[in-house]
């Protein structure tokens, strides 16, 4: 007995959508393994086609005829393929990939299977890997908060303390809490497991969300939790005994320890419910009631090749758009810099190989200044070739607290050098202990200079699309705030180090 004919149309528009998609699957499949952070998401696909096996019976009575949806949602999907192949950002192919199974779905079972499937379609969301530089950004967030937190717990031990930026400092001991500690690692996973809890949660909406929410504070807590553990460990035994224990605590027993913390928000719900019910009852896989099939215009072999041909059509589209090229311009090597500034002694500092592997600049300089007054300013400049697979640039907001500084005051400032360039520049006071430095920092991205690093990505993806161009750099200042001369005098200094530098700067960071 052969198989239906729907089925033959099924596995040809998903094998053509396996081709289409074929580069952004093998992304997803580097990232999933690549970073500890993301690899549940291997079990994601799979928790996704368990509810679909589950309401089986209910979802084979939703199935309608062939909705125009369909394709419409492929056409979007197909412009999304074509964005992240422009701009050479996965996460646009990523959810362009989504848009198309859900496509899929309406084209054969029109809106009412798109309906009953909803849930597990939706959840293939949580597959999806977050651009690198929310990560960065999320892992920054995160490690300010657990250090925080970690102290104060520590502090309620009765172990004298202190945080320095990033840096607990014990006295004898100092522990860092490194990007590895933020919680990250427990937080995406889960997340999805809150979220896959609310959708097996009878109860009211509201309980739902507070469920998905709760894992956030869980997270931070559970993590901070750790840190103090390991802190109070670090101050009784030393490091040599505390490292096995912070192996012990960062895998899978605080995450243990996440899913006891998620179970007790559902037994508060439970046991003020009314009539009160047992938490373990509360849960379950939902009693999928059938949608009404829908009806649609067209007949399934119609749609099944309209289907087909907007994979094709994409798919072409892609290989003609999709050179794999930016545009290089060329440009001087940093090595360079330190003749710009002939009355200047300067000291270059090697980068540190593993600082350089985690930034994957093709071009950088670390250099100090020394004027013949005594005042002096370090400089960094980073230049990556081409923005994409994951190579950007790390706010200077996220390294600063690693070395043990304080961020005390933050703004974006905007100044006109001497030949009329408008800069946007990050301004940092920076503090650590009794020690005062200030940071400028913006990013040079092919002629505009920018703070935000929201904005500098909205730019590089018109510039990738308009301009084949995904170059640029990120340009650094620090000085040290001398007592008797203050802030203000400082900020002028960095000001004309500024001016001075806009002439040439051009040559390195083509415009």
């Amino acid at each position: 007995m052969g198989l239906p004919r729907w089925a033959y149309f099924v596995f040809a528009a998903a094998s053509a959508l396996t081709v289409l998609y074929w580069d952004a699957i093998v992304n997803l499949w580097e990232r999933w393994s690549g970073q500890q952070e993301l690899s549940h998401s291997y079990f994601i696909p799979l928790i996704s086609a368990w509810l679909v096996w589950t309401n089986r019976d209910a979802i084979r009575k939703s199935i309608g005829e062939p909705s125009l949806l369909g394709p419409a949602a492929l056409i979007v999907a197909g412009l999304f393929l074509v964005l992240g192949q422009l701009t050479h950002i996965f996460v646009i192919q990523h959810l362009g990939l989504v848009i198309a199974i859900a496509g899929l779905v309406a084209g054969f079972g029109g809106t009412s299977l798109l309906r009953a499937t909803a849930a597990p379609v939706g959840f293939l969301l949580f597959a999806v890997p977050p651009p690198y530089w929310v990560i960065t950004i999320l892992s920054w967030k995160f490690q300010q908060i657990s250090s925080i937190l970690g102290v104060w717990m520590i502090q309620m031990m009765d172990i004298p303390v202190y945080l320095s930026g990033n840096i607990i400092d014990l006295g004898d001991y100092k522990l860092q809490v490194a990007e590895a500690c933020s919680g990250l690692r427990y937080l995406f996973p889960f997340l999805s497991l809150g979220v896959m809890t609310a959708y097996l949660y009878r109860g009211p909406l509201w309980q739902k969300l507070v469920i998905v929410l709760s894992t956030i504070p869980i997270t931070i807590l559970m993590n901070s939790f750790r840190i103090a553990v390991t802190g109070a460990l670090v101050q009784a035994y030393g490091t040599e005994h505390a490292e096995g224990a912070l192996h012990f605590f960062e895998g899978w027993v605080v995450f243990l320890l996440c899913m006891v913390a998620l179970f007790g928000v559902i037994a508060a719900f439970s046991f003020f419910a009314k009539p009160r019910r047992g938490a373990l009852n509360t849960l379950g896989a939902p009693d999928l009631t059938p949608v009404a099939p829908s009806r649609g215009a067209l007949k399934l072999p119609v749609m099944a090749g309209g289907l087909i041909a907007t994979l094709a059509v994409f798919f072409g589209l892609s290989q003609v758009l999709n050179t794999d090229t930016l545009i290089i311009p060329e440009r001087k090597d940093f090595a360079g810099i330190p003749a710009e500034f002939p009355d200047l002694r300067h000291q270059i500092r090697p980068m540190d190989p593993t600082v350089a592997e985690v930034l994957g600049a093709d071009d950088t300089i670390v250099v100090t200044f020394a004027a013949p007054d005594g005042k002096n300013f370090n400089l960094y400049m980073a230049y990556l070739d081409a923005q994409r697979d994951g190579r950007s640039w790390h706010s200077p907001r996220q390294c600063i607290p690693g070395g043990g500084w304080q961020i005390t005051n933050h703004d974006i400032v905007e100044m006109t050098t001497s030949n009329g360039t408008l800069i946007k520049y990050n301004r940092l006071i920076i503090q650590n202990r009794d020690v005062q430095q200030l940071v400028y920092y913006w990013y040079d991205q092919r002629g505009r200079k920018v703070a935000n690093e929201f904005t500098m990505k909205l730019w590089l993806i018109f510039d990738a699309v308009f301009k084949k161009r995904s170059d640029g750099a990120m340009i650094r200042l620090i000085a040290q705030v001398s007592d008797q001369e203050g802030i203000a005098a400082t900020d002028a200094y960095l000001k004309s180090i500024m001016n001075d530098m806009e002439p040439f700067i051009g040559d390195y960071v083509p415009e």
